[in-house]
């Protein structure tokens, strides 16, 4: 399950999960977020967690109550990695209600910062798989310097599907 799949982090974790052969459930925030997530590997597309079976793993952008929500979907042995958090809501996870389900089940936050190890092997596969066709970069707004701020303000009200790309230098 990869929440949040309409941004530029979910549109590579649907690709890199269905890479990875998993059968990708991608949830958006409304149908229109979903355009194209199919053809990057999503086996659904879906708006609302209702009917969704229990699930091994997600990657979770939102945060909030719907981190909550997939932490309760994750089947025994499952692993949530919480990368976002879009919503800037709180998270509020019922341990005790977790407990009582019983199973061993995980949750872990990814964060990028100093003291973490460099990523450059990460990159040049990435850059690998993009270079081979394999990963498509999913580039949804792109601009000069002088337009930053319309970048800005595109990915802030949601209005750019995958990533945003200023250019700097000369046209």
């Amino acid at each position: 399950l990869v929440t949040g799949a309409s941004g530029g982090v979910g549109r590579y974790a649907v690709q890199l999960a269905a890479l990875a052969g998993a059968h990708v459930v991608a949830q958006v925030g409304f149908t229109g977020r979903g355009a194209r997530l199919s053809t990057l590997g999503a086996a659904e597309v879906i708006t609302d967690l209702a009917g969704v079976a229990p699930v091994h793993g997600v990657v979770e952008n939102v945060g909030g109550s719907l981190l909550a929500a997939t932490v309760a979907l994750l089947a025994e042995g499952g692993v949530a990695l919480s990368v976002g958090q879009a919503s800037g809501e709180p998270t509020t996870i019922d341990f005790e209600a977790e407990r009582q389900r019983g199973g061993c089940r995980a949750v872990e936050v990814f964060t990028v910062g100093t003291g973490h190890a460099g990523f450059g092997d990460d990159i040049e596969e990435l850059l690998g798989l993009v270079a081979a066709g394999r990963l498509d970069a999913q580039i949804g707004w792109r601009g000069t310097w002088d337009r930053a701020a319309d970048a800005v303000e595109a990915l802030r009200a949601r209005q750019v599907a995958g990533k945003a790309v200023v250019e700097i230098g000369a046209q």
